[in-house]
C-alpha cells in the first residue's frame, strides 16, 4: 500500500463502500458514536479560534472525505473549501453539504502539493490525513504556506497504536464482528482496502515543525473513549441505529462524568489513552517572529 496518503486505496473505499455515505453532521444532539466525536472534536477547536479571535473567514480542510468538519465550521459561519485527492468523495460531500444546507467550495487536490496561493486561508484543518503519509513535511509545509500570519493549524492525527484506550474493547469488537456474520452469512461483504497508517507520535511532528515560521505549539490527546463497531477499520462502519443511540449516551454520560472530575474539556485527554492526537498552532505573524533579531 502506498505510503504517500493511501490515494488509490482511499479512492476505492470511497467508491465501494457504502460507509461513504454516511453523514456525520448534525443540527441536534448527536444520533451516533461518530456524530458525537466531531460534535466534540468541533468543540475543542472553537475554544482555541475563540481565544485567537478567528471567530469569521476562511477555512480548508484538507484531505476532507466526507467534510464533516467542515459542516460545522459551515455551521458557525466560516467560509469553507474541501479539498481531496478522491473526486468520487467529493461528489459526496458535495450531496452531503446540499443536504444539510451548507456551502463551500470543492477542489480535487493533492496535500504534497496544493495548487493554492500563499497565505490565503484563517484556518486549515485535517481529520485523520497526515498519519497516512511518511514523509509528514511536505503536507505539513504546504498546509503552513496556504495559512495566512496569525491563522490557525488544526492536525487531528490517528495514528497506528495499539495501547490506547481501544485496547480494552477488542474483545467486544470480534464478538460483533461474528454477530454480524451470522446475521449476513447470505450476503456477500466486499472487503475494506488496507490503508497505510503511521505509528507517529507527537514527537515526530514536533521535530516536523521545528523550524516553520509557528507559535503557541499545543498537542495532546483527544477521543478517550472506545470505537465500538463490527467493522471499525476505515470506513468506519455504523451500528444499528437503535445501539448506536444507546451507545451515545452512555458516552454522553462517560464525558460528563470526566468533566466532573477533571473540571477541562473531557474529550481532551493524554496522547497514550485517545483515539487520536491534536497538532495545533498559529503561524507567525511577521517575518520577525519567525526568525527574530
Amino acid at each position: 500500500m502506498s505510503k504517500k496518503g493511501s490515494v488509490v486505496e482511499f479512492d476505492q473505499n470511497w467508491q465501494t463502500r457504502k460507509e461513504a455515505q454516511y453523514n456525520h453532521w448534525i443540527k441536534g444532539q448527536p444520533q451516533n458514536q461518530i456524530q458525537l466525536a466531531f460534535h466534540n472534536h468541533y468543540k475543542v477547536f472553537s475554544e482555541f479560534l475563540k481565544k485567537d479571535g478567528i471567530l469569521s473567514g476562511k477555512c480548508l480542510e484538507v484531505g476532507c472525505g466526507r467534510g464533516s468538519i467542515s459542516s460545522h465550521f459551515a455551521e458557525h459561519g466560516y467560509s469553507c473549501t474541501l479539498l481531496d485527492s478522491s473526486q468520487s468523495v467529493l461528489e459526496t460531500a458535495k450531496h452531503i453539504f446540499t443536504n444539510n444546507g451548507h456551502e463551500a467550495v470543492f477542489v480535487h487536490g493533492d496535500a504534497n502539493e496544493l495548487a493554492i496561493a500563499d497565505e490565503t486561508f484563517d484556518i486549515v484543518v485535517s481529520i485523520g490525513l497526515l498519519e497516512h503519509f511518511e514523509d509528514i513535511n511536505k503536507p505539513i509545509r504546504e498546509q503552513v504556506r496556504i495559512l495566512k500570519p496569525g491563522g490557525r493549524f488544526f492536525g487531528y492525527i490517528v495514528p497506528e497504536r495499539t495501547d490506547n484506550i481501544q485496547q480494552n474493547f477488542h474483545w467486544l469488537n470480534r464478538i460483533l464482528s461474528e454477530l454480524s456474520k451470522l446475521a449476513n452469512s447470505e450476503e456477500k461483504i466486499r472487503a475494506k482496502q488496507p490503508i497505510y497508517r503511521s505509528d507517529f507520535g507527537s514527537p515526530r511532528y514536533l521535530e516536523a515543525i521545528k523550524d516553520l515560521p509557528v507559535n503557541n505549539v499545543e498537542t495532546f490527546g483527544m477521543y478517550p473513549l472506545p470505537m465500538i463497531s463490527h467493522s471499525p477499520d476505515f470506513p468506519f462502519s455504523l451500528m444499528p441505529p437503535p445501539l448506536e443511540l444507546a451507545l451515545t449516551k452512555i458516552f454522553d454520560l462517560s464525558l460528563y462524568v470526566r468533566y466532573s472530575l477533571l473540571k477541562q474539556n473531557p474529550w481532551i485527554c493524554q496522547e497514550e489513552i485517545g483515539q487520536a492526537f491534536l497538532l495545533t498552532f498559529r503561524k507567525n505573524n511577521t517575518y520577525l517572529d519567525s526568525y527574530g533579531t
